[in-house]
């Protein structure tokens, strides 16, 4: 149908911001949206339980796009903040017990609404560099997370039914979030699953940039954040807990100078089995002293109504055109519209 067409063919792209969930998806049903992303809240409105469109958008011929983001979701600890920071034993121990005792297959199963997969490294599925026989993600272990804690003096020494440090000051995390709707089940998530372990917890409410502007300064403890992949490397990702980005895309000013090592050496190769390896490393560093937890890979839901002509879904891919599905196990090619 465009063959003989020049283009563009669309005079004009209008964008629509609305907050919310379900205004958004009114305005959808309505009509006055072409397209939308479905907001996980959302999903048992348009999908159903085996993920297909329920039967009034079958009907109205909405095209459903899906597959794994080249995202990744984590929460970053402040590496130079007094409390999580550093890189002794305790330290990275208390970093590790936080992620055990958070209870990220609720965040999984109810929160995200399953749209989601544990995320295993830094590197996210469809992106050069991701390696699908590593597993880096902390299971939810509660029970686990209190014998760390209580193994490295992390206990409540005065009976107030909260842990405090070692040298008995209290132990409080303090977690950023912003006002939104959409982030209270996180907010309520992280306060149950701390207070399951006996840690104390205070949140900073801020709005999105205002966040990211104390964020880069330092002045936030922890914040749970996601980044998306604007090329096929792995780089992007990689280069989030490169030294050198610290205060910039390194929110959690990590500073690993083994970690800078790799980074700067893996630059400087092909893509190719010993760049693969550098990358491997660098994941297994990122286990090891913990200064994410590695939270999830989102699962994408578009919806486009069929008069949206030459539609095509593309979750990014070294492999064009294509998008793993769900069981990362094999690749389809999408279908034009």
């Amino acid at each position: 149908s465009m063959k003989g067409k020049r283009l563009p063919q669309i005079g004009r792209v209008e964008i629509s911001i609305i907050e919310e969930s379900n205004p958004r998806l009114l305005a959808f049903e309505r009509g006055d949206l072409d397209y939308i992303a479905i907001p996980a809240d959302l999903i048992p409105k348009v999908l159903t339980r085996d993920n297909t469109l329920q039967p009034r958008f079958q009907k109205a011929g909405v095209v459903l796009g899906r597959g794994v983001q080249p995202s990744i979701a984590y929460t970053y600890f402040n590496m130079e903040n007094p409390v999580v920071g550093g890189y002794t034993r305790d330290k990275v121990a208390l970093r590790r017990a936080i992620g055990m005792a958070y209870n990220s297959d609720e965040e999984i199963r109810v929160v995200r609404q399953a749209q989601a997969m544990f995320a295993t490294q830094p590197i996210p599925p469809n992106v050069g560099g991701y390696d699908p026989d590593y597993d880096g993600h902390t299971g939810y272990d509660p029970q686990g997370a209190k014998a760390l804690l209580d193994k490295f003096g992390f206990v409540d020494r005065d009976g107030d039914g909260f842990r405090d440090l070692p040298d008995g000051k209290p132990l409080t995390l303090q977690l950023a979030f912003t006002p939104s709707a959409n982030e209270r089940p996180y907010h309520e998530l992280w306060q149950r699953s701390m207070k399951a372990v006996g840690i104390r917890t205070d949140f900073v409410i801020q709005k999105w940039p205002d966040l990211l502007k104390m964020s880069r300064s330092g002045q936030l403890m922890m914040w749970s954040v996601a980044n998306t992949s604007a090329t096929t490397d792995g780089y992007q990702f990689l280069g989030l807990l490169y030294g050198g980005h610290a205060g910039l895309s390194n929110l959690s000013r990590f500073k690993l100078p083994e970690y800078d090592r790799l980074y700067e050496a893996s630059r400087a190769l092909p893509e190719g089995p010993a760049r693969t390896r550098m990358f491997q490393q660098m994941s297994a560093l990122v286990t090891a002293y913990s200064p994410w937890i590695l939270n999830a890979y989102r699962i994408e839901n578009n919806v486009i109504y069929p008069w949206v002509a030459g539609y095509k879904y593309n979750a990014l891919n070294p492999h064009p055109w294509q998008f793993y599905d769900i069981d990362n196990t094999r690749a389809h090619t999408p279908v034009a519209r």
